[in-house]
């Protein structure tokens, strides 16, 4: 249920391992792809909607209920991560993939390296659920008067209004739950990234991911002590993933130096917007040659300046080797030459 900007090992997921048990933890099973974004399963989520129809289930609810419920999970989840890779491309990212898993989805989505890119992004999640129960609620109330509550699952599915009732009920409610535990101020749910990237411009990469951290260790404990008291094995399973998440990225902000790394976040920005400025002249056709030329030198650098980012977000400095930090460090000073020179044509 998360947007994950980050790189992943591909062949991860393919799935094409002979062990089983190995398959069952790291395998995935390819479905489709659509609007050039691949999608797949991941070999747990499988196992876990199959245990959850069988066996699962609350009080009252029948079979035809767990397999409602599983399929609205699978459908809202989905779209819940369409969201994030639309909103991606939308501020000039870019989406690959998704991998659907027992504790949501994974959209492969590489948001800009600023504040905004990262907040749209983020927010698309959410604002696909919203826009679900909003419809949802509309034909319900159209289709009878049933007005969905605001906490739907204290109610029985509108089983006297027939099956389509029923089904866009389960839509209503695994929406609105999906909703709501998404929006928890826990890192890296999308309420805790939500969060860093709204305290992003006024505290730095830095502080704000190490504020986000702090409050999301704390969601955490209080999460998994939920999960303890109701007995619910899946909420403490997601409140220590939640926790390992933080502590990890906490680790590794604490062997950063922050300066540093305020630095290297804003880098791919400022490389992309430094070249914007207009030009005055007609350009010869040699020139032309040589900017074509400077543009895809500085594209491939670009590429590998992401990738070296991607890295330092998902592992921290330490795990950088002595050329990464080094390319790291001359396009930081690159680029302050850049903006001094064009501070200098601006005035």
């Amino acid at each position: 249920m998360s947007w994950r900007d980050r790189e992943y090992n591909q062949s991860k997921y393919s799935g094409g391992t002979g062990n089983s048990l190995l398959w069952l933890v790291t395998g995935s099973v390819p479905l489709f792809t659509v609007f050039g974004i691949r999608v797949r399963i991941h070999s747990f989520m499988i196992l876990f909607m199959l245990l959850t129809v069988l066996f699962g289930g609350m009080r009252g609810f029948e079979l035809s209920d767990r397999m409602i419920t599983m399929g609205a999970l699978f459908v809202i989840v989905l779209l819940h991560e369409f969201g994030h890779c639309f909103a991606a491309r939308g501020v000039g990212g870019s989406a690959e993939e998704i991998i659907m898993t027992p504790l949501g989805g994974l959209a492969m989505a590489h948001a800009p390296r600023n504040p905004w890119g990262t907040f749209v992004t983020v927010a698309g999640g959410p604002l696909v659920n919203v826009a679900i129960c909003a419809i949802c609620a509309g034909i319900l109330y159209s289709m009878g008067g049933v007005r969905a509550p605001y906490h739907p699952f204290h109610l029985l599915p509108p089983y006297g209004l027939g099956a389509f009732a029923v089904w866009v009920w389960w839509f209503y409610a695994t929406s609105y739950a999906i909703l709501m535990f998404n929006l928890l101020p826990i890192f890296p749910l999308d309420g805790g990234q939500l969060m860093q990237s709204i305290l992003w411009p006024r505290m730095g990469y830095y502080r704000s991911m190490l504020f986000s951290c702090n409050v999301g260790l704390v969601g955490s404990v209080v999460l998994g002590i939920m999960g303890l008291v109701n007995n619910n094995l899946l909420l403490l399973f997601i409140a220590i993933s939640c926790g390992l998440a933080c502590f990890q990225m906490r680790m590794a902000l604490r062997e950063t130096d922050p300066h540093e790394m305020d630095e290297f976040q804003n880098l791919s920005f400022n490389l992309r917007s430094a070249e914007e400025a207009p030009r005055r002249r007609k350009l010869s056709r040699r020139s032309i040659k040589k900017a074509q030329k400077r543009a895809a030198q500085e594209q491939a650098e670009q590429a590998r300046i992401d990738a070296i980012l991607d890295k330092v977000s998902a592992h921290g400095m330490q795990s950088l080797t002595w050329w990464e930090k080094r390319t790291l460090r001359r396009a930081t000073e690159r680029q302050r030459q850049r903006d001094l020179e064009l501070s200098k044509i601006r005035d």
